[in-house]
Order: structure tokens, then sequence, then C-alpha cells
């Protein structure tokens, strides 16, 4: 039922004197779409670390990260939603659920699979790469991380449930309610170059994603605002995650999916 779509990075890299190539460190993911309730999967693909979730960024684009900084391989499974406002809309998704069999104890998407560990709730699963990883920080900072990621939840909630509803309304909240709650993690960084100190860990990863769909949300031009270049210490931030090795190959390859942000029926994909 596999239709493995391709991997990401590049076989036909070449490398000239003075030029840094990308592909040195190619993405090790190897991406499935599913579109059919078979391709969606009840134990890890080929042995290895298996993430599923929609076919859009979403809660699934953040643990893409993490694996990606940890160095594995891994398979991104992607399930296709369809068409919204039709009757197979997520349907692959809905047909397979039901038939899990234990597969993750509260089956939903996203979820993670490895070995003999079955795990939904994204912030679980980042919790879970984290520990694996050693992407939580240290034992002095540990708790920090939980509170970012606690918080993480709520902030990028607000713009997520706006694009589902109103383009108008992210424009306000853009004008109105963004400015506060950017001045609060401005303060948070500081100096520091990372959320929690001197190393990435997988908070660092959750707010560079929600900060790359607000910067395209700003872009948009119903919305047309520019609240997130008034904070440089977090534009520097999102730069500097940006250039981290693992992310500056993974955001080259062919793995990676810049959009949609949103299932077919929000407002702003």
């Amino acid at each position: 039922f596999w239709l493995k779509l391709y991997f990401a990075g590049c076989q036909f890299c070449f490398q000239f004197e003075g030029v840094q190539c990308l592909h040195q460190m190619p993405s090790k993911a190897t991406v499935i779409v599913a579109d059919v309730p078979e391709q969606v999967p009840t134990a890890p693909v080929e042995e290895k670390i298996t993430t599923v979730y929609w076919n859009i960024c979403g809660l699934g684009q953040v643990p893409r990260y993490a694996l990606e900084i940890a160095g594995v391989e891994y398979v991104d499974v992607r399930v296709e939603a369809g068409e919204a406002g039709t009757p197979d809309y997520k349907q692959v998704w809905q047909q397979r659920k039901d038939s899990m069999n234990g597969t993750t104890t509260f089956p939903n998407l996203p979820y993670l699979l490895d070995g003999d560990v079955g795990l939904s709730q994204s912030g679980a699963i980042l919790r879970y790469i984290g520990r694996k990883f050693n992407l939580m920080g240290d034992a002095s900072t540990v708790h920090l991380v939980d509170l970012v990621l606690e918080q993480m939840a709520d902030f990028d909630k607000e713009s997520t449930v706006l694009s589902y509803s109103s383009v108008d309304g992210l424009k306000n909240y853009c004008v109105n309610t963004l400015p506060g709650r950017l001045k609060s993690w401005s303060s948070l960084i500081g100096e520091k170059p990372f959320l929690t100190g001197d190393v990435v860990t997988v908070a660092d990863l959750k707010f560079y994603e929600t900060m790359r769909k607000l910067k395209l949300i700003e872009a948009h031009p119903e919305v047309n605002t520019e609240t997130i270049k008034s904070f440089p210490t977090l534009e520097a931030f999102v730069d500097r995650v940006e250039a981290l090795p693992a992310i500056q190959a993974y955001q080259a390859s062919a793995a990676f999916m810049a959009r949609p942000l949103n299932n077919p029926h929000a407002q702003f994909r």
C-alpha cells in the first residue's frame, strides 16, 4: 500500500571551491502522502520513527524540525484531507481512526510511532522527541522549556483559530493583540541566542514556526501589517533558527513544506 513520494536531499549536488553545499546535511525524511485509509500506518514504517499528520504544516511541522535537528532517519506520513465541503472531506483519517487497534490510546492527528511507543498530542510528541534526542535543554532550564511549550500552545492557537474564521480578524489581531504578545516574547529572549539559553530546544522550534506563520499572515494583502518588524530581537531569533545547518538544509530540500499552514476549509492557508 505504501507510496514513497520522495527522499529528501539532492542526489545531483556539485561542490565548488569556496562554496558550501546545503546538501552536505540532507534531510533524512521519507515523505509519504496517504490518500487512502490503508496508507495511514498503525506501526512504525520500516522500523523508523514515524510521524503522521495532515498534509499541511499545522501541528506537524515542529516535530519535523525536531527530528531534522536530531539528525535521525524518520518517515513523515502526510494524510490528504480532500476537498472541503464534500462528503469525502477528512474521510481518509476518519475511516482509519476507527481501526487503529490500540496504536495510540487516544487516536488523533498528529501522532508518533517509535518502536512500541504510540503517542498522540503535539505537546507530548515534542517532549518525547526532546527527551530522546537531548532537545529539552539542561536540567537547570528544562522547566522553562515546559513553560514555553505550554504558553506557545495558547499563543499559536490564537492566530490559528482566526485563520479558520476570518482574514479581517487576523488583521485586527496583528494590529491590536500581537504587539503585546511579541513584547513579552522579546523580553524573554533578551540577549540570549535562544529562548532558554545557549542551546536550541523544542521550545525554540515551536516559537520559530509560529513566528514564521505570523510573518506569512502579516504579508497577506488583506492584512498588510508589519508588527514583527518592530521587534528586531525576534527577527534576529528567526534568522538564527533558519541558519541552523539542519534547518537550513531541510528548508532547501524537497521534503520541506512551507505551505499550506492549515486545512482546506481555512480562510487563510
